[in-house]
């Protein structure tokens, strides 16, 4: 049975709220499909202000606005799911919800039990008049008498039970224990607002927020906190804080600012528990700019917090949450303004972040974080960005990563990053396969899942990839690459209508992000959505200075495709020039790939076995690329096949159609 407090129905006429209520549900109704109409939306099409809308409704209903557009869709779901026989994504995208997953979650959340099993509880969705419909009228009226005597009953029980559960400490901390429980503990922290004037001091109150967010992800009581990366998203946004929180499926905000005058900080706190729309907590942190007093403020924010959200914390975190990771001012001074660079992402920002890093090593050689971010840097430069050539970063990323294993061998994250270059940079399957099982076995969070979603869509384990990526998107919605990880899994698994789907949902949240208009225009390009891929593949040229190997094969190929072999010849050139240069992105695999779309396999196998020999990032796709389906017989492939490792993955492969 499911236990949900009691709101109002948004559909229930009162005699002073009736129109007011009609008259949105209408407009809800009319724009039901449309997953960008929210609260704005409806306050300008009713003609009222945001916030009189908010407090009128309030007042008729004892919802908030994104309260009311958000029931009155589960309630047409609902309708929907008992009436028609239709999946549960399908009804999400009708009733207006981006996310089927965050549906779900929704759905779930309200009605007790998952949109799966609709059909199984219609019995006990009946009114209670349904219960004494085919009884003879007699008995209608005795049973009628015996159940309302029940009812109060029942209701005189509870209360006695209650009073005495008060007059018991013992029973009242069981009554709390519960409650608590039961409250959903999730949150994102804001980026705190740098109030101080002073635009070179945006590395403090980014490097708060971050420090804030980290602490807070060691507290395991939390259901949700939202990563740093994805919070920064929100920071000069014009959002309302209700909007916010639906978008990312949370129903705590944390939103502050920092202020400064000489050697003093001053940063004001406020958590909001948006659903009830609830100031919990508010606090002002003044303190003078030590390191180990920067830290002691954090540690107190995060305690504060799980305090007023009813979230524990056992010995160990709060022995975690209250570390001092350098007592040193000035090194943790550049460890903040490296952050800073490094969120910016380019090639210059990195170089700038690197050299800060550096700096705080160099007043404090113990200070785990700095190592850190350097390797990620030359990871993520030698992969994603293509900015350093790919052994080189490698040997670099695994130099800082071995330093921070000496300082704390028993670090998950630098870990991950150890055997995400294994995979990526060494091949070696044998040690990633180990670390793989050993994810699965005691899984935890990360905003870039090479491992647990590359790796196994890599190795044929899709349907892993799918549900790791369903938990990630319940985590945090914000981040788009869980959205193409999890299309691509459904691609390579066969579900060919549930990628395409996915992909134009996705395809309209993400557009700013480079990684995600990459990898969405790659997919498209195998799905046969040709034109959907070419748009993907404008915003990337037209909107971002970067242009790696992958773009020039797309160029090429689509370039092919319009019979303009001018322009073909001259991305083939620029692919050839940059393998020549010998930079990273795997320009010899996309020449290969071209080679495939034109079914040149001679010409491709030349360019594989150029590929094989600088040990591309790509040939990590040797195995599952569909442009290689049809020479998987060969005895050139097979080689590759071997070489590069993939005879060492036992699992077969699902044949791949994306007609």
């Amino acid at each position: 049975m499911r236990n949900i407090q009691h709101q109002p129905d948004p559909n229930e006429k009162s005699s002073t709220g009736a129109s007011l209520v009609e008259k949105l549900s209408t407009e809800i109704d009319k724009n039901l499909h449309n997953d960008q109409f929210g609260v704005d939306s409806l306050a300008k099409a009713v003609g009222m202000s945001r916030s009189s809308l908010h407090r009128k409704l309030q007042k008729e209903t004892g919802l908030s606005s994104s309260q009311f557009i958000r029931q009155y869709r589960l309630k047409k779901a609902i309708h929907i799911l008992r009436t028609e026989d239709i999946t549960a994504s399908e009804t999400a995208y009708r009733v207006g919800f981006s996310s089927a997953t965050y549906f779900s979650t929704c759905f779930h959340k309200y009605f007790g039990y998952p949109p799966g099993e609709v059909k199984s509880h219609l019995d006990e969705q009946q009114p209670p008049h349904h219960i004494f419909k085919k009884l003879p009228k007699f008995r209608k009226a005795v049973n009628l008498r015996f159940f309302l005597l029940f009812i109060v009953f029942t209701i005189l029980f509870v209360a006695f039970a209650i009073w005495r559960a008060y007059d018991d400490e013992e029973n009242l901390s069981t009554i709390n224990s519960i409650k608590n429980e039961s409250t959903n503990k999730s949150i994102v922290v804001l980026p705190i607002k740098n109030y101080t004037g002073d635009p070179s001091l945006e590395y403090v109150s980014d490097g708060m927020t971050d420090a804030v967010i980290s602490r807070l992800t060691e507290v395991s009581a939390m259901d949700k906190v939202i990563p740093f990366t994805s919070s920064l998203v929100y920071k000069n946004t014009a959002k309302t804080v209700e909007d916010i929180a639906e978008e990312l499926g949370v129903d705590n905000l944390l939103q502050g600012s920092l202020q400064k005058s000489g050697e003093e900080i001053r940063i004001n706190l406020q958590l909001v528990n948006v659903n009830e729309n609830d100031h919990m907590w508010s606090k002002e942190f003044t303190f003078i700019w030590k390191a180990d007093e920067i830290f002691r403020i954090q540690s107190q924010v995060v305690e504060g917090i799980a305090q007023e959200m009813k979230a524990s914390i056992s010995k160990e975190e709060l022995k975690s949450i209250q570390k001092i990771s350098t007592k040193s001012k000035q090194a943790y001074s550049y460890y903040m303004q490296a952050g800073f660079q490094k969120n910016k992402a380019n090639g210059e920002a990195y170089k700038s972040a690197i050299e800060l890093y550096e700096r705080a090593i160099a007043i404090d050689s113990v200070f785990l974080e700095p190592y850190l971010g350097i390797a990620n840097i030359w990871t993520n430069g030698g992969l994603v960005w293509g900015l350093y050539k790919e052994q080189e970063a490698w040997q670099n990323a695994k130099y800082y990563i071995q330093k921070a294993l000496e300082i704390d061998p028993n670090s998950k994250e630098i870990k991950d990053e150890l055997y995400t270059g294994y995979f990526y940079f060494d091949w070696d399957f044998e040690k990633v396969e180990e670390h793989y099982k050993e994810r699965k076995r005691n899984p935890f969070f990360d905003s870039t899942p090479g491992i647990e979603a590359d790796y196994a869509i890599k190795t044929g384990r899709y349907q892993d990839a799918i549900d790791i990526m369903n938990e990630y998107i319940l985590i945090d919605p914000s981040v788009g690459v869980f959205f193409f990880f999890k299309a691509e899994a459904l691609m390579y698994s066969g579900k060919i209508e549930e990628a395409k789907q996915l992909m134009e949902k996705s395809d309209r949240l993400y557009s700013d992000n480079w990684f995600y208009l990459r990898e969405s225009a790659k997919i498209h390009y195998y799905l046969n959505q040709f034109d959907q891929s070419r748009v993907q593949l404008g915003k990337l040229l037209n909107r971002f200075p970067d242009y790696p190997p992958i773009l020039m094969w797309l160029n090429a190929v689509y370039a092919q495709q319009d019979r303009n072999y001018e322009k073909v010849n001259k991305h083939l050139a620029e692919l050839k020039a940059e393998y020549k240069k010998g930079s990273s992105g795997s320009p010899a695999w996309f020449l290969a790939m071209y080679y495939c779309t034109i079914q040149d396999y001679d010409l491709a196998f030349i360019w594989l076995e150029k590929s094989y020999q600088l040990h591309e990032v790509e040939m990590t796709w040797l195995r599952e690329e569909p442009l290689l389906a049809d020479v998987r017989s060969d005895i050139r492939y097979q080689d590759l096949h071997e070489k590069v490792g993939f005879n060492f993955v036992k699992n077969p492969r699902t044949s791949l159609t994306t007609k």
